[in-house]
């Protein structure tokens, strides 16, 4: 049982670390403060791949798994469009964008745990360390989520 939580705990760490990539990607859709975010998110990857030190038979797996956290942006309905629906109306868009999001979660578990297997017993370390701090910080409700407007 406590394996097991530890895999649920360790995979929420990785597809929280995997969104933030994956928003990482999205720069040139958000204001200057959210670009300045995404920067940091896309060195973060960066710092992770250096830190891994990948072998060359590692790099299409690295490129498999980074192009895996690039998943489109869920569309979010504009506020004036979500006040003319009714109660029903808001709880099935609700559903849909939750059921949207963990599709996409999902796929981002997926692709971790492809690229997790490829990696050396070390590296494993490396990268549950890294993982491990971003969730963390993210649970605690770091700055990047104070400062950001970024909506679900």
């Amino acid at each position: 049982m406590m394996i097991k939580k530890t895999l649920v705990a360790f995979a929420a760490g990785v597809a929280l670390f995997a969104a933030a990539a994956a928003h990482a990607q999205m720069g040139s859709h958000l204001s200057g403060e959210a670009v300045g975010m995404h920067k940091h998110q896309q060195h973060r990857m960066d710092k992770l791949k250096q830190s891994l030190k990948l072998s060359t038979d590692q790099d299409q797996a690295w490129a498999a798994f980074q192009g895996s956290m690039q998943q489109p942006a869920m569309q979010r309905p504009d506020n004036q469009a979500i006040a003319k629906m009714s109660t029903p109306e808001r709880l099935e868009a609700m559903s849909k964008m939750k059921a949207q999001h963990d599709a996409q979660m999902e796929k981002r578990q997926q692709a971790t745990l492809a690229f997790y297997g490829t990696l050396s017993a070390e590296q494993k370390k490396v990268f549950d360390q890294e993982t491990s701090s971003f969730m963390n910080r993210h649970e605690k409700g770091g700055k990047h989520m104070v400062k950001s407007n970024h909506q679900h």
